[in-house]
Parts: structure tokens; sequence; C-alpha cells
């Protein structure tokens, strides 16, 4: 549990995680040069509690730092601003044992604020996650947005070394590890149940800091497809912003953009980065990996469906980006 002034939630998070079913742990908290009275009006009394200072600066020194720390073969994230419900540790261990094919597991979550209630795109986001349970759904939204809520995951140390920890890229460093997980083969599940109170408010690191923004997860997703997929061309379905800021951050990681994908007749035969726009109608199976970049709300599930009507596959023939 990485600490940066952890005000009046911290704890909260940390009797949440000390008042869990399963009680053989140590929670590692990491003080990420804290300025508040957060930590030092902790309750301490109990020995499973550990604290040590960030020798570096920043989430990730803070997150690597915990990890060199763990004394046990299994880590869970958990943030200072979050609740865990008592069966979440519990209820993820038994589910990594049972499912050794799984690598990463996470939990379904309710996303909260104490000031008002969630929007509707909250509750749209809430939901898009909570629906992504086994692998094959995971691995087909990863680049998406992440499909793994960070302050939810546990994996195995073993594993979370074989990835090197956390890294300092110019994107989430949560998303980041996820993405290389994915490269490498790591499969991703979850349970079925809420397991966390996911906390939203106004000073969240996610609402503070520019890796965290659209561009920056673009950023992600083509470096990590052009390193996936490296003898495949791309097609990206939609001509529009989000197709223009994709296709531009496949170049910058020297991927092949082979055209653009479009049903709009005024926009077919035109063309786009001097690539041609391509009418949908006119599709058919190759090699080339059609990347779906549509951002309307219920476009992609459109999208999707006329594809799968002409047997294109998710995940194989297409990957949905947006």
């Amino acid at each position: 549990m990485p600490v940066y002034n952890g005000g009046d939630y911290l704890q909260s998070a940390v009797n949440s995680i000390l008042a869990q079913s399963y009680r053989n742990i140590e929670l590692i908290l990491i003080d990420d040069h804290s300025n508040d009275a957060a930590i030092k009006r902790l309750d301490k009394t109990d020995e499973r509690l550990s604290i040590f200072k960030n020798q570096g600066q920043g989430i990730v020194d803070a997150l690597n730092l915990g990890i060199n720390r763990a004394g046990f073969s299994f880590i869970a994230r958990m943030d200072a601003d979050d609740i865990a419900l008592p069966l979440r540790i519990e209820t993820q261990i038994n589910y990594l044992l049972k499912n050794p094919g799984i690598h990463i597991c996470a939990t379904q979550v309710d996303i909260f604020r104490d000031d008002h209630h969630l929007g509707g795109g909250y509750k749209y986001y809430q939901d898009w996650i909570n629906q992504l349970t086994d692998s094959e759904s995971i691995a087909n939204s990863i680049f998406i947005e992440s499909p793994i809520p960070h302050p939810t995951a546990m994996l195995k140390k073993s594993d979370l070394l074989e990835l090197s920890g956390y890294a300092d890229s110019p994107w989430p460093e949560d998303y980041d590890l996820w993405l290389r997980a994915y490269c490498k083969g790591f499969k991703f599940g979850k349970p079925d149940g809420i397991l966390l109170r996911w906390r939203d408010h106004d000073n969240r690191l996610s609402r503070q800091s520019t890796r965290y923004d659209k561009k920056s997860f673009f950023k992600a997703k083509a470096f990590y497809l052009c390193r996936k997929y490296t003898k495949r061309n791309f097609r990206i379905w939609g001509s529009g912003p989000t197709g223009v800021l994709l296709h531009d951050e496949i170049i910058n990681n020297n991927g092949s953009v082979k055209d653009f994908i479009d049903i709009a007749p005024n926009r077919i035969g035109r063309t786009k980065r001097d690539k041609v726009i391509t009418d949908a109608y006119q599709l058919q199976k190759t090699d080339d990996l059609i990347l779906i970049a549509v951002s309307a709300r219920g476009a992609r599930q459109e999208i999707m469906g006329f594809l799968d009507q002409h047997e294109f596959l998710e995940g194989k023939n297409y990957l949905c980006l947006a």
C-alpha cells in the first residue's frame, strides 16, 4: 500500500486489510514522503503492519520497494483510499489456487464517492469492468482500457518479479504492467462478487497526473500493439480523431497501418494521413489486424456485431481500442 498524504481515508483502508478473514498476511505500507499526519495517527499495535519510507520518489519506486520487502509468495495491491471487503484476500487466494492457469487475479468493484452519487459515465465503466471476469474477455478488452482495477490485483511474487516489477513509463504504471503481462502470455481472471469499494475523489492520482490522460493511454496501446503483433499490418476502423490518434502513435512506434475503414459514404475513397479510407462493406478476412477505434458510445458494439456476422473473430481478426 503506497501512501502519500493518506488523510482521513488511510485508517479505514488499513483497517479493511487487517480485518480480512484471511489472517496470515503482512500489510506493507510505503510512505511516499507524506507531509500530513495520517500515518502518525494509525493504530500500529497490529504486528502484521509494517511501515517503510520510500527511498525513491513516486508511486513506481514505492510499489517496487513494497515488492522487495514482501515476505509472502502472493502479493496483493491496495490503495490508501479504498476499502477491501472482508473476504477479499481469502477469495482471491482460493481463486488462484483453484485456477493455476491464471496469473493475475483482480476483483469486481463498487465505485463510490462520499460527496455525491456517481454519474452515468462511471456507472457505465463500473458495469464494463465488472463484466470482464474470464481470461478471454479480459485479454480481448485489454486495449480498450485497463480491465484490471489496480487496487484489486493479486499475483504471485515470482510472476511479478518475472515481469521486472513496475516500470516508470509515460503512461499509467498499472496499465503498463498488465500490457507487459499480456504480451508475455499471462492470463487474467476475476472471481464473482464485489470485493473492493473503489473510492473516487478529486485528489486521486489518476485525476492529477497527465500520464493518466487519453493520449497517454493511446501511447501505451500503440507501444505494446507494435511489440505484440510485429508481423501484422493494422487496419484502423474509424477515421475520426480517435482513429487518427491511434494511427499516429502506431507510426511513431514503427508499426504498419494499411488503411482506415469507415461506413460513412462521404468518407469512402478519401485519404487520411495519406491512407485510403476503405468501405467496411468490402472487407475480407486477411492476416491484417483490424483495430476498432471509434469512441462514440454504442458504436463499438455495433461494429463488433457487424464483424461477428461476417465471421471475423475478436482477438484473432480484430481488437477493440476505444
